[in-house]
């Protein structure tokens, strides 16, 4: 799979809903490299991975945000150290939403993505998240060759931590041609039928006199604009040909028919 060299590293979070909704974003994105570093408190524990899978999988709330991604959740890795996290990976992506002079290269994920996803076919690839409250240091920078940043409103450019991975992920997902296939677009009527359509319709909107004999063409020009952002496929041309006739017919003596019908008790086509 396009993303199976990436990993995504949270490191020290905070809150295991946090890392619960980043397992399902990145399983949204078709992403599945998960791995953890505990806050250090956890760290002491005579077994890090058990102590925090504890506490965080399961039943818990990280295992709540995860829905669909509790697979993901399931399979993380956890590391008693950065180092440890990014031991396997050949170029490490640091995140960062703050300037500073040793900041000053990050790059914004959209203007890198394209060129990572080509790398990511020969490199394992790491990206790294810092704490929630205040992101990654400049000391666990030293361990990143890269930066990236997500461009925000300068007036408040802090994102949740699964913002952050949703956003990344995304971007990477797009690059690599992850995504799924949408359905193609249906194709339009021809212009020349839809023009024939409109030429009906002023002619059946002058008989009904909502047009003034002397001048449709006010109105019209806004009605071909409305068609033409809304765009009319072959069966809707049809359709709108339908109610131009039903509309011209009935113009035409077409009311006495139904007139007698409705008398007769009759059903109306």
């Amino acid at each position: 799979m396009p993303l199976d060299n990436v990993a995504f590293v949270l490191f020290k979070p905070k809150s295991p809903g946090n890392i619960g909704a980043a397992a399902r974003a990145l399983k949204n994105m078709g992403c599945s490299d998960l791995r953890i570093v505990p806050p250090t408190a956890f760290h002491a524990a005579n077994d890090v991975k058990r102590t925090w899978s504890r506490q965080n999988s399961g039943q818990g709330e990280a295992a709540t945000m995860a829905v669909h991604g509790r697979d993901v959740l399931a399979a993380a890795t956890i590391h008693p150290g950065l180092d440890s996290a990014l031991a396997d990976r050949t170029l490490v992506v640091g995140t960062t939403a703050r300037a500073g002079l040793y900041r000053s290269e990050a790059r914004p994920i959209r203007e890198i993505s394209n060129e990572l996803s080509v790398l990511s076919d020969a490199n394992r690839i790491a990206f790294v998240f810092g704490p929630e409250d205040c992101g990654l240091t400049n000391e666990e920078l030293k361990l990143c060759q890269r930066l990236t940043t997500i461009p925000t409103a300068p007036a408040y450019p802090s994102l949740n931590l699964a913002q952050a991975v949703i956003i990344v992920a995304y971007e990477l997902m797009l690059a690599t041609g992850a995504a799924r296939e949408l359905p193609l677009a249906q194709q339009w009527a021809p212009s020349t039928k839809t023009d024939a359509m409109l030429a009906r319709m002023a002619k059946a909107l002058v008989a009904i006199g909502f047009l003034p004999e002397d001048n449709p063409d006010h109105i019209m020009f806004t009605l071909r604009a409305i068609v033409g952002r809304a765009g009319l496929r072959l069966r809707e041309l049809d359709i709108m040909n339908g109610i131009v006739s039903q509309i011209l017919w009935f113009t035409e003596r077409g009311h006495e028919t139904l007139a007698r019908k409705r008398r007769a008790g009759k059903k109306l086509k």
